[in-house]
């Protein structure tokens, strides 16, 4: 941005030196002006106007402003807009990589294979399963573990030995250390608890 510079003549100083006080935050830019004629002939209309008619450059100054807001308003949608574009997972992406965790709870699962299966790269997968989920994979991986834990607490008498690697983890005391971490309580306490309520 430049600003153009004019002289002025006449007696009026304080009223050019208010209306140059309005202007000053639209400093015009030459090719800028070409792009934007409107705001161009606004802003001749108001240093034309600057001796004689005060209120007609106030005018042309607040329709600049109007423009200016709604010029900045439509760009900052607009890359709202270009940032969310590629943000996330797919919805076919997510539901094979979902469809994919909930059928191999059991068993181990890299990222290196979801990312596959979404057709990703393993960095970008990532970011764009956190975006989706809300959780990074190991997270929510470990998220759905915990919950097919539960169910498996509720709905049969399994030993909670038994319920951990039915749910991919190592042994009990996994189960337990991740349980507790993500309910806030043992695994057996709160079978405990979910059969007094029943």
């Amino acid at each position: 941005m430049r600003y153009e510079t004019h002289t002025f003549a006449g007696t009026g100083g304080a009223r050019t030196a208010e209306a140059m006080h309005a202007l000053a935050p639209f400093a015009i830019d030459a090719p800028a002006a070409e792009q934007e004629p409107t705001v161009a002939r606004l802003l001749e209309q108001a240093l034309t106007a600057v001796e004689t008619d005060l209120a007609t450059t106030r005018a042309c100054v607040a329709r600049v402003a109007a423009l200016l807001d709604r010029e900045e308003s439509h760009t900052e949608t607009a890359a709202s807009a270009r940032r969310r574009v590629g943000a996330g997972l797919a919805p076919w992406q997510a539901r094979r990589v979902a469809s994919h965790v909930e059928e191999n709870l059991g068993f181990a699962i890299t990222i290196d294979h979801l990312a596959t299966i979404a057709g990703l790269s393993s960095s970008y997968f990532c970011r764009a399963f956190k975006d989706t989920f809300g959780d990074p994979p190991h997270a929510y991986i470990m998220r759905r573990r915990v919950e097919r834990a539960q169910t498996l607490m509720l709905q049969t008498r399994e030993p909670l030995s038994q319920i951990a690697l039915a749910c991919g983890l190592s042994d009990q005391a996994h189960l337990c250390n991740l349980f507790r971490r993500l309910v806030g309580q043992s695994p057996s306490h709160w079978r405990r608890s979910q059969w007094q309520e029943a």
